[in-house]
């Protein structure tokens, strides 16, 4: 990837004049690459050695200090160093056996240079090549930077963005976003390359760093299977998409052909040119954000007067008044932590209730006959949504699903989504309680271990712990029940599961025995245990009413039904 930046030794060997130089030692060391030619007459040279530098010398700074000599080309190999030439007969009769021996071990070319031979003559032609193509380059930069800069100023669509750059450096480009969206130019023949490289089929075979100026980015080089084709292997480069310390994904171009250090360069500008899109776009998304905002404190809080001023203005914003209307609540743990502000957002990394209203208005606006309006308040998402005035519980559990099944898919498995629904009401003033219902509902789900989705609906009995926190809730169970679980893990035993079995059969001992393929004096030996363990009698109504509500805490703590 270096050439490009200059001429190796052995093409440097070939040119006129320069091949009067002798190879006497470090061959294996020929392809190395020639950036600059400097003379060095001074012993402290050492501290100034930099990559792709072709030394020249008489020599004459060693004469003093011939330990100096012997560490040359050990710190040249440290530094990278092209090559070293030395100039003989003059301060130096030959070149020392010890600095062959080190050049062939370090594979440092070492070069004899003819007495009658002045270093001008070896550094013009060398530089010639050199800035010839370094100028090249320059022009393939300044050109590349123009059409890129072109697109940006026109406006034009990040698919132009993909297709440009990927004409620039003579491979396919595309952009995956934040959301997991791929944005390819749909002409370009190597989408499938692209889709394949995300793929969960993908198998990461080598990744390494690349260290180019400002990039550190990662190259990849991935390996597609599946069962009936033979293993691909996909290289790519990687340059993350970053404005204002956020991430919104990266820029990726598969490398059928050799890429340079300038095609990287050209691909982190495409980079710096997609982030300032997306930076526009996020303008955008929070304007549209406290407009929805703003229009959604209004209907929460029914404090309106104009009714028909709010169904209007619900117009705007795709929802319909007049039909009947629910509320839900969204809610993910994540949501309450408070990020680094000095650290980007990494694209795995956690997502934010913002990515997700994101999602759900990117859906909203593919969808046809969805009415909902989403908008953040506190550290929830809150959705309004229209339902059938036939069956207005069935639709509203269709749209929860397909909205459960849009944030599962944006967001992953990492995270942990509570959702709280209220009920639809026909009436617009009686929003705000189908919000209050909501709110009713998350607070139960997020007392489940397991529950992501509760309908308001099918509460029931769980309203009356809505007020409680989780720890209040455990301290009760345990104050009960304590012995009883301390009895089935010393002995194993299955008293928890009767006890709950009891109360669901409405403490019929026959059925609780059939239920649980138990004897009947099995059944009601346990329940004898359990009074016993407790100190509570099943007679005591008050006391079984405390039993089977603490039975009934411990079903929520471990239920997924709650819908």
């Amino acid at each position: 990837m270096q050439k490009q930046y200059g001429i190796t030794v052995k093409e440097a060997l070939s040119l006129n004049i320069v091949n009067s130089l002798k190879i006497v030692g470090g061959h294996k060391g020929l392809d190395r690459v020639i950036k600059l030619v400097n003379v060095i007459e001074v012993p402290d040279i050492m501290d100034w050695l930099i990559d792709g530098e072709f030394l020249l010398t008489t020599g004459y700074s060693f004469r003093e200090y011939p330990e100096q000599m012997k560490t040359l080309i050990p710190r040249m190999s440290e530094s990278n160093s092209a090559a070293l030439a030395i100039k003989t007969k003059r301060y130096m009769n030959e070149i020392p056996v010890e600095i062959i021996s080190s050049a062939n071990h370090f594979s440092i070319p070492l070069l004899e240079v003819p007495y009658d031979l002045s270093f001008s003559e070896i550094i013009a032609p060398i530089l010639g090549v050199v800035f010839n193509k370094q100028n090249k380059i320059l022009q393939k930069l300044e050109q590349g930077h123009k059409n890129l800069m072109d697109l940006a100023l026109n406006g034009s669509p990040l698919e132009e963005l993909c297709k440009e750059t990927g004409k620039l450096i003579s491979n396919p480009v595309a952009i995956m976003d934040r959301e997991g969206k791929l944005i390819v130019n749909k002409e370009c023949p190597d989408q499938y390359k692209f889709e394949l490289f995300f793929s969960d089929q993908s198998v990461e075979i080598k990744k390494e760093k690349l260290r180019i100026g400002n990039i550190k980015e990662v190259k990849y080089s991935l390996e597609y299977t599946s069962d009936t084709d033979k293993p691909l292997t996909i290289k790519a480069i990687r340059i993350p998409i970053i404005a204002d310390k956020y991430q919104y994904g990266h820029m990726v171009a598969i490398v059928n052909n050799p890429i340079s250090e300038p095609d990287i360069l050209l691909i982190e500008r495409a980079a710096t040119i997609a982030a300032l899109e997306f930076t526009k776009r996020k303008a955008i998304f929070e304007i549209e954000k406290s407009y929805c905002n703003d229009f959604l404190e209004i209907l929460l809080s029914g404090d309106f007067e104009n009714i028909s001023e709010i169904i209007d203005r619900g117009k705007i914003f795709n929802i319909d008044l007049k039909l009947p209307t629910a509320v839900l609540i969204i809610n993910e743990n994540s949501f309450n932590e408070i990020k680094e502000i000095n650290r980007y957002i990494d694209i795995e990394g956690p997502h934010t209730k913002e990515d997700l209203l994101r999602a759900i208005n990117g859906f909203l606006k593919k969808q046809k006959g969805l009415n909902l309006l989403a908008g953040i308040k506190g550290n929830n998402i809150v959705v309004v949504t229209n339902t059938s005035a036939d069956n207005t519980a069935a639709t509203l559990k269709e749209i929860v699903a397909t909205l459960i099944q849009l944030m599962d898919e944006s967001a992953g498995s990492t995270m942990q989504i509570k959702v709280g629904v209220g009920r639809a009401y026909p009436d617009i003033r009686s929003i705000n309680r189908s919000y209050e219902e909501a709110r009713e509902a998350l607070k139960i789900s997020q007392l489940s271990d397991e529950a992501g989705v509760v309908f308001f609906d099918n509460l029931g009995f769980y309203k009356i712990l809505s007020e409680k926190n989780r720890s209040e809730l455990e301290q009760f169970v345990d104050e009960l029940l304590k012995p009883v679980f301390e009895y089935d893990h010393r002995k194993k035993g299955e008293l928890i599961k009767t006890l709950q079995t009891y109360f669901e059969t409405n403490r019929n001992l026959k059925l609780t025995s059939c239920r649980l393929y138990t004897h009947y004096n099995t059944v009601l030996y346990r329940i004898k245990k359990i009074e016993e363990l407790t100190g509570i009698s099943f007679d005591n109504p008050e006391n079984a009413l405390n039993l089977e509500i603490a039975i009934n805490i411990l079903k929520l703590f471990h239920n997924n039904s709650v819908s």
